[in-house]
């Protein structure tokens, strides 16, 4: 982890971050052994905040009562993979690889009691929204999204956005901190103007009750 969190700070050009990420969790090490290095880090003022990716909800816990006994800073935020549309109930994301890589009721759940920041990564499942190049995989075709997909047309036509520039909207309504992987400039101002845009109390609603 120290190797890994150097070579970080030299590829950035920093000499600290604001918040480090832990990635998809290793079986193989003990949580607690993970929060101990993660110490070292943040009482050396390289790291202001730690993070949990991919991580089951009952490990995060274990992680951050290990850091509370021990008096290191514990883990306050997710990243998951999270957007409008829902996978069809005994079916596998095609782009998550990670076990526990979406964000799930247990995990809402966990990151409201305990004020974790949530961010979502992959929130318009690379422009599959807007873009019939990119058919929606098969695994979200079911009559849950049907009426999803009902709501987000009206209501990014009500607001004069694309359907993707709306999910970014409803995500941010919500608290939640989209993560964006454009490669191309228009792609990220199309998506700072999503974030940006104001979603109506009604049409939230509108948005919610589909979902």
């Amino acid at each position: 982890m120290r190797e890994a969190f150097a070579g970080s700070l030299e590829r950035l050009g920093v000499e600290d971050v604001d918040l480090l990420w832990l990635h998809q969790e290793d079986r193989r090490v003990p949580i607690e052994e993970t929060v101990d290095a993660v110490g070292e880090l943040t009482d050396a003022g390289l790291v202001r905040r730690v993070g949990a990716s991919n991580h089951p909800a009952w490990r995060v816990e274990r992680a951050r009562a290990h850091a509370l006994a021990t008096g290191v800073m514990p883990i306050d935020a997710f990243q998951l993979n999270h957007t409008y549309l829902a996978l069809r109930p005994g079916t596998k994301h095609p782009d998550v690889e990670h076990r526990f890589g979406l964000f799930s009721d247990e995990q809402r759940d966990y990151a409201t009691e305990h004020g974790f920041e949530v961010w979502a990564y992959s929130p318009v499942m690379s422009g599959r929204y807007d873009n019939p190049d990119k058919p929606m995989p098969e695994v979200y075709e079911h009559v849950g999204n049907d009426r999803r997909l009902a709501a987000l047309i009206e209501v990014a036509a009500q607001a004069g956005a694309t359907r993707g520039q709306v999910v970014l909207a409803w995500l941010v309504a919500k608290g939640i901190r989209p993560i964006l992987g454009g490669s191309k400039r228009y792609q990220l101002d199309d998506a700072i103007d999503g974030a940006a845009l104001l979603l109506s109390p009604e049409q939230l609603a509108r948005l919610d009750a589909a979902a």
